[in-house]
């Protein structure tokens, strides 16, 4: 199963909406995005850089990577999901690679990208379906742990 995304009712990706995410990571301070390319996927690497004061060096902290995929794949508990409460398939669009010590970076990634796309839904690891009004709750609590937790004990 994908372990952490976002889903799409229908997987309609183009370049216009991958420089939309790359907007918003560069609106929430990374400065360094590196895209390649695959027949059905982007893969997204982007990084924060910090200077090191006594050094003034910088380094790359806060590494986001996530894979975009740019058509819908239908094998179903992987690329698939069913949604119960919309009584419909959502496909994987978006995945996020890794996000441990990354849960505030990401509620705000998806704050601002529920702004843009208000239908998607996100999934997390623990198998827990958050909608643009969960991620709403999740910004406004600035709770590390949220995407431990269930939408409905937020």
């Amino acid at each position: 199963m994908l372990d952490t995304g976002i889903l799409r009712k229908k997987v309609t990706a183009n370049k216009e909406d991958m420089e939309k995410v790359i907007n918003i990571l560069m609106s929430i301070g990374y400065t360094h995005c590196s895209i390649s390319d695959s027949n059905d996927y982007y893969s997204l690497s982007a990084s924060i850089l910090e200077e090191d004061d006594e050094s003034n060096i910088r380094k790359r902290v806060y590494n986001m990577y996530l894979n975009m995929f740019l058509v819908e794949r239908d094998r179903e508990g992987v690329y698939k999901f069913f949604y119960p409460r919309e009584n419909c398939y959502y496909y994987a669009y978006i995945y996020f690679d890794d996000i441990k010590g990354r849960e505030l970076i990401i509620s705000e990634f998806l704050y601002r990208y529920f702004k843009l796309f208000p239908e998607d839904i996100f999934l997390s690891a623990s198998g827990y379906v958050y909608t643009k009004e969960d991620i709403e709750k999740v910004y406004s609590s600035k709770d590390s742990n949220w995407i431990y937790y269930s939408p409905d004990a937020l």
